[in-house]
């Protein structure tokens, strides 16, 4: 029988420029035996890294599977994970861009510590940087390390903004996550309405070779 201590959830609000609505952060922690933690936020895209290769949008990850010396995979993860660090292969920062933007975007990280950084960009080409202390505090944890501890983080991105790139920083050794999910952003009311011009350009156009 499975045993889960959920624990409570914080909200973190950081400037992301006045162009959007700010982001919101939250985070919790469950104790899962045997299985990691994966988004509950409907409707997300899930990225779980388990067929061993990188998506293309993910530049300088590298992908492990186990724990050595230099990294410990997430609490309760026996799959493949990322890994954010300075040896054993590893990168920092590992950066996934997304071009067309995001409303939400989700990640599983495992031992949280101070050395632990993300940096979520946005379209208006503001950024908000959220340390390893930071994260684990969102969940009521503190970042110390501890291979036992596993905390889901998920960003929005407001009312009008949108995430085009999420970085996974560590100055050692290591920044273990997975089960990364997102949400693409919805095109703003403007973008339909120039794409309904130009289509109706483009009938006119077709209509008048025609004829």
């Amino acid at each position: 029988m499975k045993i889960f201590s959920t624990l409570a959830c914080a909200t973190l609000a950081a400037a992301a420029g006045s162009a959007s609505a700010l982001p919101t952060f939250t985070a919790g922690g469950t104790a899962l035996a045997g299985e990691g933690l994966v988004t509950s936020v409907a409707g997300a895209t899930k990225i779980d890294f388990n067929n061993g290769i990188l998506p293309a949008n993910y530049i300088d990850g590298s992908l492990f599977t186990g724990t050595d010396s230099n990294h410990a995979a997430p609490p309760g993860d026996t799959s493949m994970y990322l890994s954010a660090g300075v040896s054993s292969e590893q990168h920092s920062p590992v950066t996934a861009n997304f071009a067309g933007g995001l409303s939400y975007f989700g990640f599983y990280m495992g031992s949280p510590d101070a050395y632990n950084s993300v940096t979520y960009s946005f379209a208006d080409q503001s950024s908000t940087t959220l340390t390893g202390t930071q994260l684990a505090s969102l969940a009521g944890d503190q970042a110390n390390g501890d291979q036992s501890v596993g905390l889901y983080v998920n960003a929005f991105a407001g009312e009008g903004g949108k995430i085009t790139s999420v970085a996974f920083h560590s100055s050692s050794n290591a920044f273990e996550t997975d089960n990364h999910a997102f949400i693409a952003a919805v095109p703003e009311p403007e973008t339909y309405a120039m794409l309904l011009a130009g289509l109706g350009l483009l009938g006119f156009m077709l209509r008048r070779k025609a004829s």
